[in-house]
């Protein structure tokens, strides 16, 4: 398996909602507090901003089905989350028919129709409160490489080939 699944598996295991950087718990609390009645929610931002990440902890602590197509997700769930799913106005439809509540769209680009809208962009404070949390948590370090820019999931792998890990036993 490599150091890079192994590290995924571990941040999903142990993640909460404390973990969230200030940028996140803006996009949670408008998920979560904002926009609960609202059937359809855009979750969008640039790749390594958290997306996913933010998905796992509304699993967590939610109640979130997590799934990449809408039509695999158990009849009346009450909360789905698609996770890189291309947007068509057949899915309102198919959540009707599978009497799904509401539905979480992740996206990196935003879905044109109308729908409320959250936009995940990470700063640098975010980055270090995120790194701040792996250590913290995970005791995952960064000392192969000099973490920079704001795309967490270049960070993670580039740190992830800087140690040549790519495999571990």
């Amino acid at each position: 398996m490599s150091l890079y699944v192994q590290w995924m598996n571990l941040i999903k295991e142990r993640a909460t909602v404390a973990w969230l950087t200030e940028s996140q718990r803006v996009i949670y609390d408008q998920i979560v507090n904002q926009w609960g009645a609202a059937r359809f929610v855009n979750l969008v931002g640039p790749v390594g901003s958290g997306k996913t990440f933010l998905a796992w902890i509304l699993v967590k602590e939610q109640a979130y089905v997590y799934e990449h197509d809408l039509r695999a997700a158990p009849p009346n769930a009450q909360q789905v989350i698609v996770d890189d799913a291309e947007y068509t106005r057949l899915m309102r439809s198919t959540a009707q028919a599978l009497s799904l509540g509401r539905v979480i769209l992740i996206t990196e680009t935003p879905v044109k129709d109308p729908m409320p809208r959250a936009e995940l962009r990470l700063t640098e404070h975010d980055v270090h409160q995120a790194l701040h949390n792996l250590y913290a948590n995970c005791s995952i370090q960064f000392t192969a490489s000099d973490p920079k820019g704001t795309d967490l999931a270049r960070i993670i792998r580039t740190e992830v080939i800087a140690r040549g890990g790519l495999y571990v036993g």
